[in-house]
């Protein structure tokens, strides 16, 4: 009786772990961005226009 060894399946769970988080870290930085923006049109420009803040 012959021993039979298999082959481990191979999968790439690592490409779509990075996949992902890459897809996360994108969906979370356009966040930040959004947020510096309304930030710096909505409180910061208007001081700028007025000169109050210079």
């Amino acid at each position: 009786m012959a021993n039979l060894t298999t082959k481990p399946l191979r999968t790439n769970r690592s490409t779509r772990k990075m996949q992902t988080g890459m897809d996360q870290t994108m969906a979370l930085g356009g966040l930040t961005f959004a947020l510096f923006t309304y930030i710096v049109y909505h409180f910061v420009y208007p001081l700028i226009s007025k000169g109050l803040l210079w």
